[in-house]
């Protein structure tokens, strides 16, 4: 607090001095709302008239006349008071004008917000981000409803870095439901597909099954707006999947087709064991359950075992059937 100096002739003025501490003590108020303020332009024009009073005071006490330095003191405590009341207000606007400017920035960036959530696809990586939207905007309102604006700007402020980082995760998360929508999608799409052809029934709901434990792990990852872990484990065994179904399929035929040629080898008369494994591979190869396995390793590993065991025998029934022609020569 900045105090008035007396003039020797007045220090024994005890009702002078009490009326000099009074003054002091508004335009001390008048300063502490001043210093409230931020905006130079409002700040000047109070900090001038505060100069000027202390200026008037200064010249008020160097008076010789009691009577007319009493009064001059007088006049000068009410535009001190006034001075303190026009700092007060200007303090208020100032701040309401802040809070005003802070608000519509956050209104706005959550309204940008919910536009952007809405645009990205699939809903799936909205959720997170959503809930957090809501929450903001929960928040907002509460301080819309509060009269505080002190307590109102400091929450503002605090909540616009908030809002930012969400806008800066929601770039991201859209870029990865465009990447979901163009690459992912498409993908699943084309391996349901492939599924479809499998033959074997029981093969076909055994990779199935595996594209249900897939989508488990991605709906969670996805959940975490956690893309990255999708692209590094998803894909490659959706494409690893896609991969064997087709194999599946293409070979399938070529297969029976060799099996049949195997079938009129063994007529013309082979060792009755070679009958007996074509025969059991003929079985294998026709029923629900070609390849066996219980998920995609099996399967492949299935798969891979009866090409080789139908390569093998086909070896030994043409290695038969030329024996037995050459016997008859």
């Amino acid at each position: 607090m900045v105090s008035t100096p007396l003039p020797p002739s007045a220090k024994a003025d005890n009702a002078l001095a009490r009326q000099i501490a009074q003054f002091d003590e508004a335009l001390d108020n008048a300063n502490d709302f001043i210093e409230l303020m931020q905006e130079s332009a409002g700040k000047a024009p109070l900090l001038k008239d505060m100069a000027d009073l202390r200026k008037r005071t200064k010249a008020a006490l160097d008076g010789t006349d009691k009577r007319v330095v009493d009064k001059a003191v007088c006049a000068l405590i009410k535009e001190a008071t006034k001075l303190v009341d026009a700092a007060s207000l200007a303090a208020r606007m100032e701040g309401l004008r802040n809070y005003k400017t802070l608000w519509g920035k956050a209104s706005g960036l959550l309204a940008q917000a919910l536009l952007e959530l809405g645009a990205i696809d699939p809903p799936v990586l909205r959720a997170p981000l959503q809930k957090e939207q809501f929450g903001l905007k929960a928040e907002l309102d509460r301080i819309e409803m509060s009269i505080d604006y002190v307590a109102n700007i400091d929450a503002l402020e605090a909540m616009l870095p908030r809002i930012a980082a969400l806008l800066k995760r929601l770039g991201g998360v859209g870029d990865a439901g465009k990447w979901m929508t163009t690459s992912y999608l498409p993908l699943l799409a084309r391996v349901q597909a492939a599924l479809k052809r499998v033959p074997g029934d029981r093969c076909r709901k055994s990779l199935l099954a595996e594209l249900d434990f897939i989508e488990v792990d991605t709906n969670k990852a996805l959940a975490k707006a956690d893309v990255k872990t999708v692209q590094a484990r998803a894909v490659p065994q959706l494409q690893r999947i896609e991969k064997l179904a087709a194999r599946i399929v293409a070979v399938s035929p070529a297969l029976d087709r060799e099996l049949a040629r195997l079938a009129k080898v063994a007529a013309g008369g082979v060792p009755s064991a070679l009958k007996a494994k074509l025969k059991a591979m003929i079985q294998a190869k026709g029923g629900n359950t070609w390849p066996s396995g219980a998920d995609a390793d099996d399967i492949e590993k299935a798969l891979a075992a009866f090409e080789a065991e139908l390569a093998a025998l086909a070896q030994q029934l043409d290695k038969a059937a030329a024996e037995r022609a050459s016997a008859k020569a």
